[in-house]
C-alpha cells in the first residue's frame, strides 16, 4: 500500500512539475511583449484587448473539447466573481508598472510572490503549512532566490534604472495576483482549470470595458499594423490564457507553495528567450545563477514526491 501511494505521489508530482514548466515558458513572453507594445497601446487598451484575445482563444478550446465542464462553470459563475475582480486589479497595477520600469526589473520584482503566496497559503490551508515548514522547501526556496538575484545582478540591471513609482505598482500587482493564486486552489477542486481562467478572462473584459472607453483608445487597433495586432493578442493568449491554465493544473497537483517557487525560474527563462529572440547575451554569472534557480526548484519538486496523493492535490484543507 505504501509503495502504491509513493507511485501515485510521484506520478502526481511529475504532472504538476510538467504544468509548472509549461506555465513558466508561457509567462516568459508577456513582460517583453507589454514593453514592445507600449508605444502603440496605453495600459487600459492593452489590458482590454489582451483579455479579449485570451477569452476568445480559451472559449474556442473549451467549447470544442470540454463543453460540459464549461457549462458547469457557467452555472457556478458566482464563485468566479471575486477572483475576476482581483485579476483585473492585478493587471492594471502590473501593466502600468511594467510600462514605467522594464521587462527585467518587473520580472524580478514579481518574484516576491514566491514569498507572499506561501505566507498566504499558510493562513488558509493546513496542508500548505506542512509544506512551508519543511526544511527541503526552505532550502530549495533560498537556493532559487539566490539564483534569481544572480540572474538579475549579473547584468547590472539596477545600474540602469533606479526605484520609481513603477516598482511600487509592480509590487501591488504581484501582491494582488498572489491573493488570486491562493484563491484558485479552492476553486480548482470543483471547477475545470481551463473553464476557470476562461470565465475569469471574460469577466475581466467586462470590467476593463468602461475603463478603456473612459481612459483608453479602443479604436487604436485600426491604426497599427497587422503584425502589431497579432503581437497584442498573442501576448494575451500566452500570458493570461495559456499560462494560467497550466498554473491552475499545477496547483491542482502540487499546491500553491510549491508552485510559487517555480516562478523563480522566470528571470532565467526570460534571459534565455532574450538570447534566442533578441540576441542578448547571458553572462557567466547569470548562467551559474540560472542553474542555481533550477537546482532550488528541483529540491522543492523532490519534496512534493514525499507527500501522499490526496495532500498533493490539495484536498486536506482546514
Amino acid at each position: 500500500m505504501g509503495s502504491l501511494n509513493k507511485k501515485k505521489a510521484s506520478s502526481t508530482t511529475k504532472k504538476g512539475v510538467f504544468f509548472l514548466l509549461l506555465a513558466t515558458l508561457a509567462w516568459s513572453f508577456p513582460n517583453v511583449m507589454i514593453r514592445m507594445l507600449k508605444s502603440d497601446f496605453d495600459v487600459y487598451t492593452q489590458n482590454f484587448y489582451r483579455y479579449v484575445g485570451s477569452s476568445v482563444f480559451l472559449f474556442a478550446i473549451g467549447l470544442m473539447f470540454t463543453r460540459k465542464k464549461m457549462v458547469h462553470a457557467a452555472v457556478n459563475l458566482k464563485v468566479l466573481l471575486i477572483p475576476s475582480l482581483i485579476m483585473a486589479i492585478h493587471q492594471i497595477f502590473y501593466t502600468t508598472g511594467v510600462f514605467m520600469t522594464s521587462a527585467v526589473i518587473s520580472s524580478l520584482i514579481g518574484r516576491i510572490n514566491a514569498i507572499i503566496i506561501p505566507a498566504l497559503s499558510c493562513i488558509f490551508y493546513a496542508d500548505e503549512r506542512q509544506v512551508v515548514k519543511n526544511k527541503s522547501f526552505i532550502l530549495g526556496a533560498l537556493i532559487a532566490l539566490i539564483g534569481v538575484a544572480g540572474v538579475i545582478l549579473g547584468k547590472g540591471a539596477y545600474a540602469e534604472e533606479g526605484f520609481n513609482v513603477g516598482v511600487l505598482l509592480v509590487m501591488l500587482g504581484t501582491i494582488t495576483w498572489s491573493f488570486y493564486a491562493v484563491w484558485v486552489k479552492k476553486i480548482v477542486r470543483s471547477l475545470d482549470p481551463l473553464a476557470i481562467i476562461s470565465y475569469v478572462s471574460l469577466l475581466s473584459v467586462i470590467l476593463f470595458l468602461p475603463l478603456v472607453l473612459k481612459f483608453g483608445d479602443i479604436r487604436s487597433i485600426r491604426n497599427v499594423s497587422a503584425g502589431t495586432n497579432v503581437l497584442l493578442f498573442v501576448s494575451g493568449i500566452l500570458g493570461v490564457g495559456v499560462g494560467n491554465v497550466f498554473y491552475n493544473h499545477a496547483v491542482k497537483y502540487v499546491g500553491t507553495s510549491i508552485s510559487s517557487v517555480f516562478f523563480l525560474l522566470l528571470p532565467f527563462s526570460v534571459g534565455i528567450l532574450g538570447f534566442i529572440i533578441l540576441g542578448e547575451t547571458l553572462t557567466v554569472m547569470q548562467t551559474i545563477a540560472g542553474v542555481l534557480s533550477i537546482l532550488g526548484c528541483w529540491v522543492v519538486a523532490g519534496l512534493a514526491k514525499t507527500k501522499p496523493p490526496d495532500t498533493v492535490s490539495g484536498s486536506s484543507d482546514q
